[in-house]
C-alpha cells in the first residue's frame, strides 16, 4: 500500500499555497495563487476551490493553516491581523464540504511544527519559529510538543510590543509598537519605501526612479552588492528583530530560534544584525546556549506543517 498523502493548504496574507503532503513532508500537484482578500466569503471559496482543484478522487484528511488566532474546541477562525478572516467556523465547513477529517492550525504553528520534525529544528526541545511575511507569525515548540496555550490562541509572538509609542500595528490590530510593524516584510517595504524617496541618490532612490518596485526583493538584491541605503534599512529592521527575539530567548530559553516566512529570504544581511543584539541584550546563560538560524524548508514549511498535522489526525493524534 502507498503512503497516504493529504491535502495540505499554507494561507497567508498574499498567497494560498496547497498541495499533497506526505509524511516525508514530499509536496506533490502543488497550486499557488495570490490570496483574495475581499472577505469572508471570498476566502472561503478559494479554499474550496483549490483544494477541489488539488483532489484527485479520495483523500483521507485535510490540513488547513491560516494567518488566525483560532479556538481549537471549535476549529473555529477567530480572529485575523492581515486578513478579512474572522468568526468562521471553518473545522465544521470544510468537513461538510469534503467528507473528511480536517484539522485547523495557525500557519506559524503548522511551521514550526515542519521545522521541528523535518527542518531547522530537529532534535531540538524547545523551539521558538518566527515567520517574517505580510506581519509576523510565531510557533513554540516547549519540551518536544507544540504549545497552543489554554484554547489554541497561542503563540502570537509578533504583536509582543517593543515600542510603547511606537507606529500602530497592522490590518486589525490596534496595539502600537509590535514587532510585526517594525519586522516584517511589510514594514521593510514600508521603510525602504520612505529612505528611497527621502535620498533619491542612494541606491534604492534610484532604483526607485528606474521604476523599479521597492520591496524586500530590491532591499535583498542591492544590499548584497555592498554597503548603502538597502544595507541600512535591513541592518535597521534586524535590529528590531533582535529585539523581539532576545525578550523570547529570556522568556522561553530555546535551543534555537528559527526564522522563515518570505522574508527570511534576507539570510544573514537581516539575521546577523538580529544575532548581535541578542548577544548583547539577552540574559545569561539562556544568550549562550541559543541559536539563530533561518528556516530549512522555506516558504513550503507552512504547507508541510498542515501536512503533517492532517496526517497525525489519521494516526489519532
Amino acid at each position: 500500500m502507498s503512503a497516504p498523502q493529504v491535502i495540505a493548504v499554507d494561507l497567508g496574507g498574499t498567497k494560498v499555497a496547497a498541495g499533497l503532503v506526505d509524511r516525508d513532508g514530499a509536496v506533490a500537484r502543488r497550486a499557488v495563487e495570490p490570496t483574495d482578500v475581499a472577505g469572508d466569503e471570498a476566502v472561503l471559496g478559494q479554499l474550496e476551490r483549490v483544494i477541489a482543484g488539488i483532489a484527485d478522487g479520495d483523500f483521507p484528511a485535510l490540513g488547513v493553516g491560516i494567518p488566525s488566532t483560532i479556538d481549537q474546541r471549535s476549529g473555529r477562525a477567530v480572529s485575523s491581523v492581515n486578513i478579512p478572516f474572522a468568526g468562521v467556523d471553518l473545522r465544521d465547513r470544510l468537513e461538510d464540504r469534503f467528507g473528511v477529517p480536517v484539522w485547523i492550525e495557525n500557519d506559524a504553528n503548522a511551521a514550526a511544527v515542519a521545522e521541528h520534525r523535518l527542518g531547522a529544528a530537529r532534535g531540538a526541545r524547545h523551539v521558538v519559529m518566527l515567520t517574517l511575511g505580510t506581519g509576523v507569525g510565531g510557533g513554540l515548540i516547549l519540551d518536544d510538543r507544540l504549545y497552543r496555550g489554554a484554547i489554541g490562541a497561542a503563540g502570537e509572538l509578533g504583536h509582543i510590543t517593543l515600542d510603547l509609542d511606537g507606529p500602530r500595528c497592522q490590518g486589525t490590530c490596534a496595539g502600537r509598537g509590535h514587532l510585526e510593524v517594525l519586522a516584517s516584510g511589510t514594514a521593510a517595504d514600508r521603510l525602504a519605501d520612505r529612505v528611497a524617496a527621502e535620498r533619491p541618490d542612494g541606491d534604492l532612490g534610484r532604483a526607485k526612479a528606474a521604476g523599479r518596485d521597492v520591496d524586500t526583493r530590491l532591499l535583498v538584491e542591492l544590499a548584497s552588492d555592498g554597503p548603502g541605503d538597502a544595507c541600512e534599512v535591513l541592518e535597521h529592521v534586524g535590529f528590531h528583530l533582535g529585539v523581539g527575539i532576545s525578550d523570547l530567548v529570556n522568556v522561553f530559553n530555546p535551543e534555537i530560534v528559527v526564522v522563515g516566512g518570505g522574508f527570511a529570504g534576507a539570510g544573514d544581511l537581516l539575521l546577523a544584525p538580529a544575532r548581535k543584539v541578542v548577544a548583547e541584550r539577552a540574559l545569561v546563560p539562556a544568550r549562550e546556549v541559543v541559536e539563530i538560524v533561518e528556516a530549512e524548508l522555506g516558504p513550503e514549511a507552512g504547507l508541510v506543517g498542515a501536512g503533517l498535522l492532517a496526517l497525525d489526525v489519521l494516526d489519532g493524534g
